[in-house]
């Protein structure tokens, strides 16, 4: 195993699990994969704790180890629930910190997913670093870094199909008793996901 260490913040989508895949085929780094509990009236973060698990399983059983944490926040009760990337910096934060406490190293760098189609907002991610940054206080933080964007269809084709068919997408899932969620279809990456399944 190779001596850096890298942070992927992984929700089970096609964006973060293509960084995923793409660390443990491409790297010989030390891969830690966080996934967070968004608990709020959405309603996904059941189908995508499963669906991270699964990933990682697949990942440990047929590529090499990944080092696997959760943690939760409950926006039930709060009419504005954030911004994704701020909960996801705030807990990168809390990971690395701990990383370092137990480690006694800081993390080399860290990671999320993101594509063509949805892009990287530097002004929402300089907020992201800073919630990082508090909570490695007094530490520094380790440094960011983002794969060159392509397009979903390309991380798509990148994946295979057994990690694919595991990737959850909707931000809104139709729940019924009993049965798997489903999409909504309504959503902006169910939209996406449509255009694309539309032009293969």
């Amino acid at each position: 195993m190779g001596e850096e260490s890298t942070l992927v913040m992984f929700s089970s989508g096609i964006d973060s699990t293509y960084t995923l895949i793409k660390l443990l085929r491409e790297t010989d780094d030390e891969v830690y994969a966080h996934h967070i509990h968004m608990i709020n009236r959405e309603e996904r973060h059941a189908v995508e704790a499963t669906r991270s698990r699964a990933i990682v399983q697949w990942c440990n059983d047929n590529i090499r180890r990944v080092n696997y944490s959760e943690s939760s926040i409950d926006h039930r009760q709060t009419v504005w629930i954030g911004l994704d990337i701020m909960a996801v910096g705030f807990e990168a934060g809390i990971v690395a910190h701990s990383f370092q406490i137990a480690r006694k190293r800081p993390f080399d760098r860290w990671s999320i997913g993101t594509c063509l189609e949805e892009g990287h907002d530097a002004e929402r991610f300089a907020h992201a670093e800073a919630c990082m940054a508090a909570n490695c206080y007094p530490h520094a933080p380790p440094p960011f870094f983002l794969y060159p964007l392509i397009a979903k269809s390309e991380e798509m084709a990148y994946l295979p199909r057994a990690v694919l068919d595991l990737c959850w997408t909707c931000r809104h899932p139709v729940v019924v008793e009993g049965q798997e969620p489903q999409e909504c279809g309504a959503c902006d990456t169910c939209k996406i996901m449509q255009g694309i399944r539309s032009n293969q």
